[in-house]
């Protein structure tokens, strides 16, 4: 986590989100499901598995920074479920994965969340153990609809006991029926601190309006 540890503030309301008409599904390795929506599955190492990378695409949801709260980002949403079922502690660097986006080249996360007891960028995954990393890249100006954005690829990163495993899994874009009621993220997440903010990104801090309440982060100035 960027500096010392941050003051978070969760409104003690939930919110009810507008389900999509668009979703984002894997095209390789659709193996795995989490929280009801298909993932890609990656067993690590690859020549001898010691555990698994699953990844999925929760959508588009909405960043707002402390310097313009009532201006929307939209930021892409990524979760990562990594368990390691060998003798050594695994990392995941938050830093280090990225959403790759036709015609605008890898961008990185602005915001990312951890399991509980998780630190953040460089989250830990114990021996015999497992994370979720719940992670927010922003989206070009541009490029601020699901209408505009037919596919990504997430490019991530895992250092395992054998050495750094990284992987493309490619999304492509679905319509769906829009479904009433509370958008459902799972049990595996954990929307409490600490957090971790990319004070690259232009702005005074990072808020954000998902799950179960609105976060909002301290200013954290782009350089």
């Amino acid at each position: 986590m960027h500096g010392s540890r941050v003051a978070v503030i969760v409104a003690a309301a939930s919110l009810v989100a507008c389900a999509p008409e668009y979703k984002y599904v894997p095209t390789t390795n659709a193996t795995s499901t989490i929280a009801g929506r298909s993932a890609s599955e990656y067993p690590i190492p690859p020549a001898a598995p010691q555990g698994d990378v699953r990844i999925a695409s929760f959508g588009l949801t909405n960043l707002t920074t402390k310097a313009k709260p009532d201006e929307k980002i939209r930021a892409v949403h990524l979760r990562m479920i990594v368990a390691n079922n060998s003798p050594v502690p695994w990392q995941l660097d938050t830093r280090e994965q990225s959403l790759d986006l036709s015609g605008f080249g890898p961008g990185k996360a602005a915001f990312a969340s951890a399991s509980r007891g998780s630190t953040p960028p460089v989250v830990v995954i114990p021996a015999g153990d497992k994370r979720t990393v719940d992670m927010f890249f922003p989206l070009p100006p541009s490029e601020q609809h699901a209408s505009k954005i037919p596919s990504f690829d997430a490019l991530w990163r895992v250092q395992t006991g054998a050495g750094v495993v990284a992987e493309r899994a490619p999304f492509e874009r679905i319509r769906v029926q829009p479904a009433p009621g509370p958008y459902d993220y799972g049990d595996n997440y954990w929307w409490g601190p600490p957090y971790w903010y990319d004070p690259g990104y232009e702005g005074a801090g990072w808020g954000m309006g998902i799950g179960p309440g609105y976060m909002a982060g301290p200013d954290i100035r782009g350089e």
